[in-house]
């Protein structure tokens, strides 16, 4: 009994694990922009400044922060509760080129993070993209163009 009981958790964890990375869906140029328009809206960016960010390039500003934070949990790669989805940034980035998965990779061991610094939600998030981007920006042009 204690063994069905054993796999039957071991077996509800691997499907709600399944689950987690199957939710996940790829997403487009299309998706991208409207993420951006949607989060200069929410978060009043000045034209100056939102003109930089189409180009993937983050200024220290007072906007960018909670910018980059709206864009990328509405791409789907992070969440205010469990913060970067590791899997998700490695299926969004390498789903055209694979050959890009060791750079992908690199740039979440480097940067990715937990929080530990304690930060304010889009600092934190800002933080951690901001490091892993300057590494992918390539790929990340080459996804969303």
């Amino acid at each position: 009994m204690k063994s069905f009981t054993l796999l039957l958790i071991v077996a509800v964890a691997a499907a709600a694990v399944s689950q987690t990375s199957a939710k996940f869906q790829v997403r487009t140029h299309d998706d991208a922009a409207k993420a951006f328009e949607d989060c200069r809206e929410d978060n009043y960016v000045p034209d100056d400044i939102y003109e930089k960010f189409l180009n993937y390039d983050f200024p220290a500003h007072r906007r960018t922060s909670c910018f980059v934070k709206c864009f990328v949990e509405k791409m789907g790669l992070f969440s205010e509760s469990r913060g970067f989805d590791e899997k998700a940034m490695i299926k969004q980035f390498t789903v055209k080129t694979p050959k890009d998965l060791d750079t992908v990779q690199h740039g979440l061991e480097k940067c990715i993070d937990h929080n530990e610094a304690e930060s304010d939600v889009c600092t934190f998030a800002n933080r951690v993209f901001s490091c892993w981007l300057p590494i992918n920006r390539h790929v990340v042009r080459k996804v969303y163009a």
